[in-house]
């Protein structure tokens, strides 16, 4: 009998010590960081913004060759969200997640749908967002972005349009 209980034992601990770390969680001191960029983002906090990123930061939105840094990101993000009253996120379909991939990189997936009110046309938007951010030493070195512009690019053009012609008939 005690030897059973050695063999079990020694089955037991042998399990335990091989056992794989999480490779998959959806909450982490990254996905913190995240969300706290996303919530930087929406009230255009641009300063706490970028201290989610590292100092060698390459950003790929929309493109998987040409890379920003956080300043130019932020420029970006400032001359488009120029031409919208509100936006958002929908809370109820916002989801996070990290993996930590084969090579040891831990990378969070952000999931979520974009909704924005252009100011000059009223035009709501509602545009599906992806973002995969890697990160190392609690900072993000690393991230890729895609979501359909060509919805928004429509809606400024409409609205730049709208503009001009308040411009040319001021009384109409």
């Amino acid at each position: 009998m005690k030897n059973l209980f050695l063999i079990l034992g020694t089955f037991f601990l042998i399990v335990a010590c091989n056992s794989k770390a999480e490779r998959y969680t959806t909450t982490s001191p990254e996905i913190d960081i995240v969300k706290n960029g996303i919530d930087a983002y929406l009230k255009a906090d641009w300063d706490v913004w970028v201290t989610q990123y590292a100092d060698t930061a390459k950003i790929f939105h929309n493109d998987w060759d040409n890379y920003r840094d956080p300043a130019q990101v932020v420029d970006g993000h400032k001359a488009m969200l120029a031409y919208f009253d509100s936006y958002g996120f929908e809370a109820d379909r916002t989801f996070y997640e990290m993996v930590i991939d084969d090579e040891g990189k831990k990378w969070v997936y952000f999931w979520g749908i974009w909704r924005g009110t252009v100011k000059e046309t009223g035009r709501e938007l509602a545009i599906p967002v992806h973002l995969s951010k890697q990160f190392k030493d609690g900072k993000n070195v690393e991230e890729y972005g895609f979501w359909n512009l060509s919805d928004m690019i429509e809606a400024i053009q409409e609205s730049e349009e709208a503009s001009q012609r308040e411009l040319e008939n001021p009384m109409e």
